[in-house]
């Protein structure tokens, strides 16, 4: 009788241990190949797939395994999320740059939720991989992008002797925070960068010599594998000529009319000798007129006067590098403007940016 109870109870146990074995799989992930070659600084996404059998359910979470310690990788996807791409099937992009020649990718745990509150999960292991160190290029400007294009530049007298140039750069799958022009600039940064995966935008300047009337620069394309070249002629005709731009930009020597106000006296003469020869008043009305020309002429004032605690930037851009705060009311004369920015030629004879309002 025992030996019949204890078969009854093992039959119990493998018939229950089977049932639940053969319990159905609602959730299924896998990842898509990495690229067949990949590159030290390279950011590249990772694409992760799931395969749910329920139509319904409550949610779907994963975990990253791990840190970027040790992984030759850097995470710069904060929270990616799950995206539909049909009734069963969902993909998840996480967006990491490759920092070493050998890297390892973490491991993920995804776990989905149903509606009568079972569970399912499913795991994917780390992924183990090299990459390639790019050789030092005097023309590299530091960028691996699969696309990388110049939307719009520009060049403009910056002092006596140096130009500034804005570029507005857009690369896809791009480290475009790492750009450079190199030795040819005597200055440069970054205005403003909108890092939005897989397309980054970014508004760069440099400060070169006045001499310089190209940019030229080569990317990385890892999709080809090789060096790709940009050019930007610089129009510097577009700048103001030597002659001229001294007189502009040096307080010293600032533009005066001179030969208006001599032609303008010669005929104030005239009309006041014409008006006392024939004795008509209308002569020396217009004798009158001349006059208050000459004194509008010799008393115009270019200056303005920038109010203490005012922020100098190098582009009418709010995130414009800043580089001068005034500490005390400011003279400066005023060598053009728009909508909000005035721009300024300071005592020591650098140009920058002002806000209209913080003017007067």
């Amino acid at each position: 009788m025992r030996l019949f109870l204890l078969a009854i109870a093992l039959a119990s146990a493998l018939f229950c241990e089977t049932e639940e074995s053969f319990a159905p799989k609602t959730l299924y992930v896998s990842v898509e190949p990495l690229p067949a070659s990949l590159y030290v600084g390279q950011i590249i996404p990772v694409s992760y797939n799931a395969v749910v059998t329920e139509r319904y359910f409550d949610r779907i979470e994963t975990r990253i395994g791990g840190d970027d310690n040790g992984t030759g990788v850097r995470r710069i996807s904060a929270n990616p999320s799950w995206r539909r791409v049909d009734e069963n099937r969902r993909r998840l992009t996480v967006y990491y740059q490759i920092m070493a020649t050998r890297v390892s990718f973490p491991p993920i745990e995804t776990e989905i939720t149903l509606l009568n509150g079972d569970k399912d999960s499913a795991s994917v292991a780390s992924i183990r991989a090299g990459a390639i160190k790019l050789n030092s290029n005097p023309q590299f400007c530091g960028v691996i992008a699969n696309d990388l294009q110049a939307l719009s530049y520009k060049v403009e007298r910056y002092s006596d002797a140096q130009n500034i140039v804005a570029l507005e750069l857009q690369g896809e799958m791009s480290n475009l925070d790492k750009f450079t022009l190199g030795a040819i600039a005597q200055e440069q940064g970054i205005e403003s960068i909108d890092n939005k995966l897989p397309s980054t935008k970014m508004y760069y300047y440099a400060i070169i010599p006045p001499t310089i009337d190209e940019i030229a620069f080569n990317y990385f394309n890892p999709t080809s594998g090789d060096f790709k070249r940009i050019e930007l002629p610089l129009d510097l005709s577009t700048i103001e000529r030597k002659t001229d731009t001294n007189l502009e930009i040096n307080p010293n020597k600032r533009s005066f009319p001179w030969l208006n106000v001599m032609l303008l006296t010669a005929l104030c003469i005239a009309l006041i000798g014409i008006s006392i020869k024939t004795r008509k008043l209308a002569f020396l009305g217009a004798a009158a007129i001349a006059i208050a020309a000459i004194i509008w002429l010799a008393m115009r004032d270019e200056e303005v006067t920038i109010k203490s605690g005012a922020q100098i930037r190098l582009l009418p851009i709010a995130n414009s590098t800043l580089f001068y705060i005034t500490d005390s009311p400011t003279r400066a004369i005023a060598l053009k403007e728009n909508k909000e920015y005035v721009k300024v030629l300071l005592p020591d004879q650098k140009i920058g940016w002002v806000k209209k309002e913080e003017t007067e």
